[in-house]
């Protein structure tokens, strides 16, 4: 029984990470899904200790999932007030060269994902750097990875910034200012080596000049709501260092920007990205059937209890691209807390397992999002030739201050 749980596991996974199989045709969120309701109905047959239907509901980490509707409701608000608009015409009246916005966009993306969830951000900026690029008269390739790359590494600086360091904050009990202090400079550093290792590998694309763009109208549609949108992710981050739960404050702000867009809420709704919560529900249903399995368990006892940062941080880059960061914090957790320094291992598991996320096009659920949004087709291997470099260069300069 506990090998066909971790079969169909695998066959699981083997749909979520490819591309669309012919045998079954459909996205990530909904192969996710199928796997999780398949293994919650085995659990449910086989009866205690595999999970049913009961263990699988329970599983779902609400407080993950709460934190990051929260965040995409004020950016859907945001977006919709027309500030990703503002910020764009922005760039196109005062930027000239291409390596100058290669910069603004990964460094702009990366802070804002930082408050906004990386992805958010992804999400409403995919689509509006493509138009920026176009109106340049330049290439959106180099433009894409900098949205997506520069998102997961800036997002690395708060609790609240991505999905696995949400979960982080609800397994290890530390606090959004604690790590901010930890996290910072390290996240810094890593974003500016994603900045600084883009230019060098597109550098080609990026000679070309710039055409003048001409300005166009207002791009502020609400201006009302980009001001609530605004005082509301102000509001959330000074929550968050006061110690207020990250998902009470996610859906306080959200639920204040869809008070404030009034007969547009519903638009706010729409513009969530609802099959990005599926993914990561299911993906919940299918570690802990893993996990009440006993296979997981039986594998941490194999690894060294005394291993420091440099073979953590190679389990989890390598574990990332396999099961993905969410899942396989999850998996890692009681390795985690056994370690001598839990919270300091904590710490670097949430950093290392962001920046893991530019490794491979399948490491983090941003990339997926940018280049579908975009309509880009990126292959593996053409991602790998950016991700080595990037990883490694923003990974090793931030374990050096994190150590």
């Amino acid at each position: 029984m506990r090998w066909a749980v971790l079969l169909l596991f695998a066959l699981t996974y083997v749909g979520i990470t490819a591309r669309r199989l012919r045998w079954l045709p459909v996205g990530r969120p909904a192969v996710a899904l199928i796997g999780a309701s398949l293994l919650a109905a085995l659990g449910q047959w086989a009866g205690p200790p595999f999970l049913g239907v009961d263990g699988a509901l329970a599983a779902v980490e609400l407080n993950t999932l709460g934190l990051l509707l929260g965040m995409m409701l004020v950016a859907a608000g945001l977006g919709e007030a027309g500030f990703f608009d503002v910020l764009a015409r922005w760039l196109e009246r005062r930027v000239r060269t291409q390596p100058k916005l290669l910069w603004l966009v990964t460094v702009g993306c990366g802070l804002l994902s930082a408050a906004l969830v990386n992805d958010a951000v992804c999400l409403l900026a995919a689509p509006l750097v493509v138009g920026l690029a176009r109106g340049f008269g330049v290439g959106v390739r180099p433009y894409l990875f900098a949205v997506a790359m520069g998102s997961n590494a800036g997002s690395a600086l708060t609790l609240a910034g991505n999905p696995q360091n949400m979960l982080v904050a609800k397994l290890s009990g530390l606090t959004y200012r604690g790590y901010l202090m930890s996290a910072a400079l390290p996240t810094v550093l890593a974003l500016g080596a994603t900045a600084a290792v883009l230019q060098w590998v597109f550098r080609a694309e990026l000679g070309a000049a710039l055409t003048t763009s001409a300005p166009g109208d207002e791009p502020v549609r609400d201006r009302p709501l980009l001001v609530v949108g605004l005082l509301a992710l102000a509001g959330a981050v000074i929550a968050n260092f006061l110690g207020v739960s990250l998902a009470l404050s996610a859906l306080v702000a959200g639920s204040v920007c869809l008070l404030a867009a009034r007969d547009k809420a519903e638009r706010l709704l729409h513009l969530v990205d609802w099959s990005v919560l599926l993914f990561f529900a299911a993906l919940f249903v299918l570690v802990a059937a893993l996990q009440r399995s006993g296979l997981p368990a039986s594998w941490v006892a194999q690894v060294d209890a005394d291993a420091g940062v440099l073979t953590l941080s190679g389990v989890l880059l390598v574990g990332s691209q396999l099961v993905s960061n969410v899942p396989l914090i999850l998996l890692l957790e009681p390795w985690i807390r056994a370690l001598p320094d839990p919270a300091h291992a904590w710490t670097v598991t949430a950093f290392v397992s962001t920046l893991a996320g530019n490794f491979t096009v399948l490491g983090s659920v941003a990339n997926i999002i940018v280049f579908e949004r975009a309509k880009e087709k990126v292959g593996f291997f053409e991602y790998l030739k950016v991700g080595v470099p990037v990883t490694a260069a923003s990974l090793g300069l931030g374990l050096l201050l994190l150590r």
